[in-house]
């Protein structure tokens, strides 16, 4: 056996003497453990700022070589290399800007994760952008048949891989941490359910009890008062900085905190009756709108109008240390300053990756100086036209993947816009483009194409899509909003099959399409939502009701299903369907008519939305409905008049939240505790004879209701059927302690809980000391209209 070393003997030595050394003082060992662990964090943040650091200085040299005069290289080549040194330059400031105090757990993973990428995949990607590997006469003609079969793709997207991790919410932790609260004792910080007078950057504003996250942040990239959809704002959310929210609990907990609230209620507008859940607008609370700027411009992540000459005021102090909130990375422009375009000029515009602007805001510069966007949303901007779209496609965006034209002047779009290589979602709804050559996509990775409330009625395919056959996954068209008519779907070609990787597909017209291709529809397999508009003629034809029935068997995927069908559609060959899919959550069908609730429902376990129109009531409909634990939205149309009142019974629809029914007389009874998350009902009723005890009873009992809407046509105003439903509303909505917002025909009715005078009279309400005899006098004269008005009618 070898004798120990002398180094192994002093080790020995050490730890003998390290075991009889007395304990140190508890509070001594928390002080040299602190010391410990803050000089184990102080080296991951410099271990991470070493490594990126030492690309981007590499950077820098290749881009001082390509000078010109020093050199020629690859467009793309020379792009990607200033898109990484600016992103390593982002990364570093803020890192710069970090102190040991905030790594925790989550922060270290990222610091390691930064390490270990720059360390490994970072040099490789420096290494494929590299100029000089072009010099050979080989790597020449390589690059030129790299030109001619479009850009190099995957050098951009490990590009972009370092955006991903600048726009990591770790990366602005710290920023949260020293902006929120404005210095308030931890105490207030914590306490919930009241305000905080603070004075921010924009003024005097409110504090508010919770912490402070990026996606509330990121909200003020729409303009102030601006109405967005659920599905809209994930979207924004993700191409923006990559926020992943599966599910909908983020927006519940806006909701709760009144970050959000819902812009209009549906019930004031006829044409937009209750309908699915993504189509609910929201906007931002105003207070919070103001107060979310503020703390943007703060931390350097979203500057707007009324904040952007704070950029500029921040490049001659530090701040928090926060050399990257110097940066325009973020640029919301909604409101018109004469200063803008004399601020953006000092701007170095090459940093900003995401641009909103709107309404009548003139910027000054050209658009083409955001060279490195990701985002661009000029939806609503009246300045915006097809010459500055064009401007937009030929400024070699390589790196733009969300673009949005959506209610602006654009009438066209320019084969150019092939070099925006990296585009992944366009929405050019209620634009005046009437054609979509979708030849001008083929070298893009598209993944989303919105084209609703556009004039387009018919797509063509060219012989050739590339990637584009692959990557489209969504494709709306047809009138955004549509409810009942068909006239604004759009034709499809015959080979639309070739995009088999479509989930969404919306809104296709099949009226003059042969039953072949509805049948042939079934090949997109992987479908999840679809929506199609259908005739009486095919509802009539055994093909067409085999065909649709054979596709929808095979969409083992599908979770939503909308069929706006034509007048006097029976529908009832959809009720032989059975083993739907098991996510399946949305069945949507205007117009056309069931016999009764199809069977199939029930066992639907994620079934949250339904519309139909039933033309009688089966015993067990009522049962099936309320067995839906998830519905959420229940749009209901009876196309007969109830022989006894329809009773909702208490259990049963324990998340139903909004319920909309039509029929000639809602005859309608709510027991106690019936539908107890119902926040909105509405009535839409037609002017039918009726008796005096045919009315709506028991809304009182519906604890959660907030919202009551009633419909009908206003020439039968002064029917008395008409004029008791009302009444009895009214009387309904005064009965509850809680407020409830009473609109009738979309008017909001003021003091609603209080039946006015007008009402009384038209009513035929009884008053005075002989009210009762009068009472009783009005019930004989109200019952003999209605028999003289149920004669008229059978006559």
């Amino acid at each position: 056996m070898a004798p120990a070393s002398s180094e192994e003997e002093e080790e020995q030595q050490g730890k003998e003497e390290a075991d009889t050394v007395a304990p140190a003082a508890p509070e001594r060992q928390h002080d040299v453990d602190s010391t410990v662990d803050e000089r184990g964090k102080k080296k991951l943040i410099e271990e991470a700022i070493g490594s990126l650091g030492a690309g981007r200085a590499r950077c820098s040299e290749m881009m001082e070589a390509a000078r010109p005069g020093r050199g020629t290289g690859d467009l793309i080549k020379l792009r990607c290399v200033d898109f990484l040194e600016k992103e390593l330059r982002y990364i570093v400031a803020g890192l710069t800007a970090l102190s040991p105090q905030h790594v925790d757990e989550e922060m270290t993973a990222w610091l390691r994760r930064l390490t270990g990428t720059a360390s490994d995949r970072l040099p490789r990607v420096i290494d494929q952008a590299d100029l000089q590997r072009d010099n050979t006469l080989l790597r020449r003609a390589s690059r030129f048949f790299r030109r001619r079969h479009r850009h190099p793709v995957q050098l951009l997207e490990k590009a972009k891989v370092f955006y991903s991790l600048a726009e990591d919410p770790r990366r602005y932790r710290h920023l949260l941490q020293a902006t929120s609260r404005h210095g308030l004792p931890p105490q207030a910080a914590e306490e919930g359910g009241s305000f905080y007078l603070v004075t921010t950057a924009m003024g005097t504003s409110y504090d508010f009890p919770y912490e402070i996250d990026l996606p509330e942040l990121s909200m003020i990239m729409f303009p102030y008062g601006h109405k967005f959809e659920t599905d809209r704002l994930v979207k924004k959310w993700w191409y923006e900085a990559c926020f992943r929210l599966p599910d909908d609990t983020f927006i519940s907990r806006l909701v709760s905190r009144n970050v959000i609230t819902h812009a209009a209620p549906n019930s004031r507008r006829r044409t937009n009756r209750p309908d699915e859940a993504e189509t609910w607008q929201w906007n931002v609370n105003p207070i919070q709108y103001q107060f979310l700027a503020s703390k943007s411009a703060e931390m350097g992540f979203v500057f707007t109008s009324a904040t952007l000459n704070l950029l500029l005021a921040a490049g001659s102090s530090t701040g928090h240390g926060n050399e990257a909130g110097q940066m325009a990375r973020r640029l919301a422009l909604h409101q018109d300053d004469p200063n803008i375009p004399s601020l953006l000029q000092e701007i170095d515009l090459s940093q900003t990756r995401s641009l909103a602007v709107s309404g009548v805001v003139s910027i000054g510069v050209s658009l083409d100086k955001f060279v490195n966007l990701v985002v661009l949303d000029v939806e609503g901007w009246v300045n915006f036209g097809d010459e500055d779209l064009l401007q937009v496609c030929r400024s070699k965006m390589f790196f733009l993947e969300y673009l949005s034209v959506r209610n602006t002047r654009v009438s066209k779009l320019p084969p150019e816009i092939n070099e925006l290589c990296r585009l992944r979602l366009l929405d050019a709804s209620k634009t005046q483009v009437t054609e979509i050559p979708f030849g001008v996509f083929v070298a893009t990775r598209l993944y989303r194409l919105d084209l609703r409330g556009s004039p387009v009625r018919q797509l063509t395919l060219p012989k050739q899509i590339l990637w584009l056959q692959d990557s489209l996954h969504e494709l709306l068209l047809g009138g955004e909003g549509m409810i009942y008519s068909a006239e604004t779907a759009t034709r499809l070609p015959h080979d639309i099959r070739r995009f088999w990787r479509l989930w969404t597909l919306a809104t296709v017209d099949l009226i003059e399409q042969p039953a072949s291709f509805v049948k042939a529809l079934g090949d997109l397999r992987y479908l999840k939502v679809l929506a199609i508009t259908w005739s009486f003629h095919q509802s009539s034809d055994r093909d067409y009701c085999e065909a649709l029935l054979s596709s929808i068997k095979r969409w083992s995927w599908l979770k939503s299903l909308t069929i706006h069908c034509g007048l006097g559609c029976s529908m009832e060959f959809l009720g032989s369907l059975s083993d739907m899919p098991a996510l399946f959550d949305k069945f949507k069908v205007t117009l056309g008519r069931f016999v009764g609730v199809p069977q199939w429902f029930s066992g639907l376990k994620y079934l949250s939305f339904v519309q139909i129109i039933v033309c009688k009531q089966g015993a067990r409909d009522l049962e099936i409905l309320r067995d839906l634990r998830k519905l959420k939205c229940l749009i209901l149309g009876l196309d007969f008049i109830p022989r006894k009142a329809i009773v909702i019974k208490n259990g049963g629809f324990h998340e139903l939240q909004r319920f909309s029914i039509d029929c000639p007389v809602p005859w309608l009874t709510f027991e106690s505790e019936a539908m107890p998350e119902l926040t909105y009902l509405q009535l839409e009723f037609h002017a039918c004879p009726t008796s005096p005890i045919s009315v709506p009873s028991g809304i009182s009992n519906l604890s959660s209701l907030k919202e009551v809407a009633l419909w009908y046509n206003v020439r039968y105003a002064n029917r008395s059927s008409v004029k008791m439903i009302v009444e009895a509303v009214r009387e309904e909505v005064a009965n509850r302690t809680q407020k409830i917002s009473l609109f009738i025909n979309g008017i909001e009715q003021d003091d609603a809980q209080e039946v006015d005078k007008e009402t009384e009279s038209t009513t035929g309400a009884p008053s005075g000391p002989d009210a009762g005899a009068e009472g009783e006098a009005v019930v004989e004269k109200t019952t003999a209209v209605v028999d003289t008005e149920i004669t008229e009618a059978e006559s």
